[in-house]
């Protein structure tokens, strides 16, 4: 079920000079009640730091209906007179558009083949493996331990540079 994306405003608000304590007092009046409007998803006052009469009102409302039906209420339009008489005119409206982030890059695609090192250890080791048994039958397992160590080694380092398992690249 495809879901709209909310409305997003931004309106400047900016009032008489000396006045904008009355901005905020207004706010404060009305917000419980814009809040409590259906389909109002978010309402907040900003005032601009440095401008004690300049404000940004944020306000997210669920569809274009429900921000009607807001701009058509009892207390809005009961409030328009009273707002009206401390601003320095009328307010500015910026419908607000979410920017994505782009994608991530696409990751080049890694060559997934064995390195030429391994095809040539295990057969360099299968070999000495071998000729240390039927030349050194006592020291082919200390041999083979040790060269099934270093192939281990080797084969962990090179699933870690292909991404195949967690750690240095």
């Amino acid at each position: 079920m495809f879901m709209p994306a909310p409305i997003k405003l931004a309106i400047l608000i900016d009032t008489l000079p000396g006045r904008g304590e009355e901005q905020v007092q207004a706010f404060a009046s009305l917000a419980p009640r814009i809040r409590a409007e259906k389909g109002c998803l978010a309402y907040q006052l900003h005032r601009v730091p440095g401008q004690e009469d300049r404000f940004v009102l944020t306000e997210s409302w669920a569809s274009a209906a429900d921000l009607a039906a807001h701009d058509a209420s009892e207390h809005m339009q009961d409030a328009a007179p009273w707002l009206a008489s401390f601003r320095a005119g009328p307010v500015t409206v910026l419908p607000l558009q979410e920017v994505h982030p782009a994608p991530p890059p696409a990751v080049p695609k890694s060559d997934n083949s064995l390195p030429p090192f391994m095809a040539s250890s295990i057969l360099i080791g299968s070999a000495l493996a071998t000729l240390a048994q039927h030349y050194w039958p006592l020291g082919s397992s200390l041999l083979a331990s040790v060269g099934s160590m270093l192939l281990m080694q080797r084969l962990l380092q090179a699933c870690q540079q292909r991404g195949w398992l967690p750690g240095k690249r």
